[in-house]
């Protein structure tokens, strides 16, 4: 909106990332107002940019929508930082820029002469974070690895199922979508400390640890009460029905919960109130916990017939909390988040119309602004030829010589 000023606004990232949890920060960072600029390479190109969905299903470096969601609001330089040159362009960057992240496993960027000792010569108030799965200290400061492995690290997957099976997890590499939240506040924090010291900082971001403050309650009930929390399927200890139910149609379900006595009796009404659900054992919480099981089966019973939808609407127009089990599909038509504007729809060059989603946290006199993604090293010469000032016979040396592979 005109004369509204993006939180991030002047200020510039340079992002050496790598899959998810480093790339998607600045991605949100980019949607704040921040230009960010994404340093890769044609020799080993961020992994996801190989990952599918690949629109038409057509494998390419450029037409991964995977790639396309979490690297939106970038421009993309490709640089070979193996290369003397390469890295005298990558140090040359991060003088102009107020942050640095990147998400290599611990050492890396040392190795190629880009610590943050080594930048902040160039850039004395330089804000640096690192964001890699054990953090640059430790014994296993120096394994890589990914959100699928992360996530049983940190002791979600352990909770994740039912007590009979084996853990079954959240969906994914479900850290990669939580350590980029304290990422980009901590990035935030760093940029308000440097304004009102002038000084930068260097900030060591374990994902690890930042995964780990999702698992507090199970620490805090082995700390008290000396037992480990593990798998209660749907199941809730203060809730009865607490599950997620079938219902007509392929694979649609609707989840059901009742805290209080209050929801329990106008559910019992909505449901036509049948004789089953008037026994006086149910009308209190331990009644219904005692029953959770029974509960369950009459439950799947009555939804089973029925839209997920419908169940949903009747449910919450009686107050108790219901919602639709959304694929896919549904989550795109879903009314509140197209009324809310999640996705914004931009064209990119290979891939066409994509869906691009900004972050869940907007601020009315700040919004946010959602561009694509890039192409791999869209905008090399660009960024080379304007921000950097070379000129056209020095960019073409360094092209000719192997500087941007």
């Amino acid at each position: 909106m005109a004369g509204q000023t993006a939180i991030l606004e002047g200020i510039r990232v340079l992002e050496f990332g790598w899959a998810v949890a480093g790339p998607l920060t600045t991605s949100w960072a980019g949607g704040y107002g921040a230009e960010v600029i994404k340093v890769e390479t044609r020799t080993r190109p961020d992994i996801i940019r190989s990952f599918t969905p690949f629109k038409n299903d057509k494998a390419d470096l450029n037409n991964s929508h995977f790639f396309a969601r979490e690297n939106a609001n970038k421009k993309s330089i490709t640089l070979n930082l193996k290369h003397p040159q390469g890295r005298e362009v990558a140090l040359n960057l991060a003088a102009q820029c107020d942050v640095v992240l990147e998400s290599y496993t611990s050492g890396a960027m040392a190795k190629l002469g880009l610590a943050y000792e080594d930048l902040v010569k160039v850039k004395p108030d330089l804000i640096m974070i690192s964001s890699c799965m054990y953090g640059q200290s430790g014994d296993l400061r120096s394994m890589p690895g990914y959100g699928m492995p992360l996530t049983a690290l940190c002791g979600l997957t352990h909770l994740c199922g039912w007590p009979d099976r084996a853990p079954c997890g959240p969906y994914g590499a479900y850290t990669d979508y939580l350590v980029p939240r304290f990422n980009l506040l901590a990035i935030a924090a760093a940029l308000d400390y440097r304004r009102r010291t002038g000084q930068g900082v260097y900030m060591d971001a374990a994902q690890l640890e930042a995964g780990a403050q999702f698992v507090a309650p199970a620490l805090l009930e082995r700390e008290l009460t000396g037992k480990s929390p593990s798998r209660i399927g749907n199941r809730d200890p203060q809730a009865a029905p607490h599950g997620v139910y079938p219902c007509a149609g392929e694979d649609r379900w609707v989840a059901i919960t009742v805290f209080t006595d209050e929801q329990w009796q106008a559910m019992a009404q909505a449901m036509g109130s049948p004789d089953w659900s008037l026994d006086p054992e149910l009308a209190s919480a331990q009644g219904r916990l005692a029953r959770c099981e029974e509960l369950d089966r009459r439950l799947a019973d009555w939804t089973g017939p029925q839209q997920a939808r419908a169940v949903m609407e009747l449910l919450q127009g009686v107050k108790v909390p219901a919602g639709v089990a959304n694929d896919g599909r549904d989550l795109g038509q879903d009314p509140q988040i197209v009324f809310d504007g999640h996705y914004a729809r931009r064209e990119h060059p290979v891939m066409g119309q994509v869906d691009y989603a900004g972050h869940s946290l907007t601020f009315s006199a700040a919004p946010q602004k959602v561009e694509r993604s890039p192409c791999l090293g869209e905008h090399t010469k660009e960024i080379c030829l304007g921000l950097l000032g070379m000129d056209q016979a020095e960019y073409d040396a360094l092209e000719r010589d192997g500087a941007f592979e």
